[in-house]
């Protein structure tokens, strides 16, 4: 299947009706030009249009090879014994809190890509969240890529700001299509939650049903920071309450330890520098089980042809515009 390396690149499509309605409003002088032989079969009412045409066809493919299309070739499936594994990351405004440095959400995006690099029994999926969870990357045994998605994270990712933690485990619970394979959620938050529709302890229920361990980890100190924030000039400042006091962002160190206490689970604090060897250790006792994943041996380049087939189109498309069709009258 092909695929695109950089498909933000076909969004400069969107300008080709800019560009030809620009190039209606010029209109030079007629000249009579004709020394070629016209094509056959086509009225010179339509013909005059070929030149524009084999333009914009060029544009479009030579805007198709900038963005680098691929064809996968040689999947092949292999077997491993693993444990399926979901990382639900807290995007939301409070990890902007800077009691750990440089800031909570940098201290957590650390600690998942530390997380990743470290484990190798297994898939992994991302799960991002505030005030409402989405999916950064689904179950894949290439941590190089689920690295990649975390640092695209940001507080503020998540347009809806809040915690809803309940929405995030329930999403984590949705990666994990294969019942027989051991499955755990490494949850990172503040743990304030005061968003979304499911209930944490709900949704930790849930996971136990389903054999689900989730470790929960502690992102900032118990007794809280202020929030930074930025004006639309640029200038930090930090939020406050209606009645001027600062807003402290605290950990609900007792709602993630009864998060992680209904499952089987832990809870770490981000801080602790042994937290995450734990968490290994854990997920090391766990039986493992077969995964099947699938890898893409390698990939075949598409962008020459195209490329190739552009500048050709291209090409004929000028000689058309300055003999033949020129003015057409």
């Amino acid at each position: 299947m092909m695929e695109l390396t950089r498909p933000a690149l076909l969004w400069l499509l969107l300008l080709l009706p800019a560009a030809l309605f620009i190039r209606s409003l010029y209109k030079p002088a007629p000249v009579r030009y004709s020394a070629l032989s016209g094509l056959p079969g086509l009225p010179k009412s339509r013909a005059r249009h070929l030149p524009t045409i084999l333009m914009i066809l060029a544009s479009i493919l030579l805007l198709t090879a900038a963005a680098r299309p691929r064809l996968a070739v040689g999947e092949e499936e292999k077997k491993m014994m693993g444990v399926d594994v979901a990382l639900a990351l807290d995007v939301s405004g409070s990890m902007r809190a800077e009691d750990l440095k440089p800031s909570r959400i940098e201290a957590a995006k650390a600690k998942v890509k530390e997380f990743v690099a470290g484990f190798h029994d297994g898939r992994t999926a991302l799960v991002a969240f505030a005030g409402r969870s989405f999916t950064q990357c689904p179950l894949t045994a290439d941590g190089d890529i689920v690295a990649g998605l975390v640092d695209q994270l940001d507080a503020g990712t998540v347009a809806l700001d809040g915690t809803a933690i309940g929405d995030a485990i329930i999403n984590c619970l949705n990666k994990f299509k294969e019942p027989s394979v051991n499955r755990v959620i490494i949850l990172l938050t503040d743990g304030e939650n005061n968003a979304g529709k499911v209930d944490p302890m709900t949704a930790a229920r849930a996971a136990k049903e389903k054999g689900v361990k989730i470790y929960t980890i502690g992102v900032g100190t118990p007794e809280g920071a202020p929030v930074p924030a930025v004006n639309p000039i640029g200038e930090k400042f930090y939020l406050r309450n209606p009645y001027g006091g600062l807003v402290l962002a605290k950990v609900d160190e007792k709602s993630l330890r009864d998060i992680a206490d209904a499952t089987g689970g832990m809870f770490f604090r981000a801080a602790d520098a042994g937290a995450l060897g734990e968490v290994y250790k854990k997920i090391a006792e766990l039986e493992k089980r077969e995964i099947k994943v699938k890898r893409t041996k390698e990939y075949r380049e598409l962008f020459p042809w195209f490329t190739a087939a552009g500048a050709a189109i291209m090409l004929a498309g000028s000689l058309l515009s300055v003999t033949r069709y020129r003015v057409l009258s």
